[in-house]
């Protein structure tokens, strides 16, 4: 064989390897011109039930879903902010306000600085094993020997829950009020004194309540469906009742109602203010079982928009004790609904 074929031969090989490598080397995340183009800004509808008593009131805040306001942490914050600057023009954000944000908003924080290359990947679990892939060829995770799948999804979790945990405390802090940070799902958390910490462990995809302080209320929400976190056998449907500056509050999510221990768990409560968190699969369920009640308040969130391969419902609404799930049919698009108590 001449030394030309076998150059040849070998270039066939090496080619592209070296563009493989490349394309490893050359990923970037997604840029501010990038990020404006792929964003549409839209007018937020507003609703307003009820009486203001200065009893305290809910704040609903459904959010059009897109990838690419978790690629960077100023942008994650403007998109939660925004909402909450139209609440305080109006004169909804008091002392015992307690904000409701979509569930599962803080299981995309794994986007924060990643390649553009997750956004356009087709599901959410293959934007997630590849978010792990190029953290583990970091130069630092490399020099560490830290190639174990686990020990880096740990390190993905351990900041996610860092910038869960600073982002929505000083939301709350800044506006003075009680913030539900929708969902995260961690590997065993726990909290302790205000403080949220994880180790290795169970991923379970848990509710949270920052307070005005912008610490952790006491308690959380397991969420016994997540398609995040499958455990092994079924776990009984929970309910949290949460110690607000404005009462009890009521927390389900709303899929756990297809469970019939779900409705006499809620009666044992005497708890008459609910916030359900949405999920595709209640089917509407939840909403006819709130417009048969007698609960002085209570209402549903969830995202509206898409994302990879899902599309979210945007079926979020808010009823008081004598009147309707208002709006009447869904909202697609950024939705803040106010309920005063």
């Amino acid at each position: 064989m001449s030394p030309f074929v076998r150059n040849v031969i070998a270039s066939l090989f090496l080619v592209p390897i070296f563009v493989f490598l490349g394309w490893l080397l050359s990923g970037v995340s997604l840029s501010e011109e990038e990020f404006q183009k792929r964003i549409t800004k839209k007018e937020t509808k507003l609703v307003s039930l009820g009486w203001d008593r200065r009893s305290g009131n809910l704040l609903i805040v459904q959010l059009e879903f897109k990838p690419e306001y978790f690629t960077k942490e100023d942008r994650f914050r403007a998109w939660l902010e925004e909402p909450l600057l139209v609440a305080k023009e109006k004169g909804w954000l008091q002392n015992s306000t307690i904000v409701a944000f979509p569930p599962e908003i803080g299981n995309y924080l794994f986007l924060m600085d990643s390649r553009k290359e997750l956004l356009d990947l087709e599901t959410e679990d293959s934007a997630w094993d590849w978010a792990i892939f190029f953290k583990r060829i970091l130069p630092k995770n490399l020099f560490q020997h830290l190639f174990n799948g686990e020990a880096v999804s740990l390190q993905i979790a351990e900041d996610s829950k860092e910038r869960y945990e600073r982002i929505f405390g000083n939301l709350a802090r800044m506006y003075g009020v009680q913030i539900l940070a929708g969902s995260i799902c961690l590997p065993s958390p726990e909290i302790k004194e205000g403080k949220l910490s994880i180790k290795e462990g169970e991923w379970q995809e848990r509710a949270y309540i920052f307070d005005s302080s912008g610490k952790f209320l006491e308690g959380s929400l397991l969420r016994t469906n997540s398609h995040k976190s499958l455990p092994e056998k079924e776990i009984l449907p929970e309910v949290w009742v949460a110690n607000l500056s404005s009462g009890r509050l009521g927390v389900v999510f709303t899929e756990d109602l297809k469970s019939p221990q779900l409705e006499e768990l809620v009666k044992k409560t005497y708890v008459s203010k609910w916030i359900g968190l949405g999920s595709e699969e209640d089917e509407g369920k939840f909403r006819e079982w709130i417009k048969n009640s007698s609960f002085e308040s209570s209402g549903q969130i969830q995202f509206s928009g898409k994302g990879w391969n899902r599309e979210f419902p945007a079926k979020s609404f808010a009823k008081t004790r004598y009147g309707s799930p208002e709006p009447i049919e869904g909202q697609k698009g950024n939705l803040i609904i106010n309920i005063f108590f």
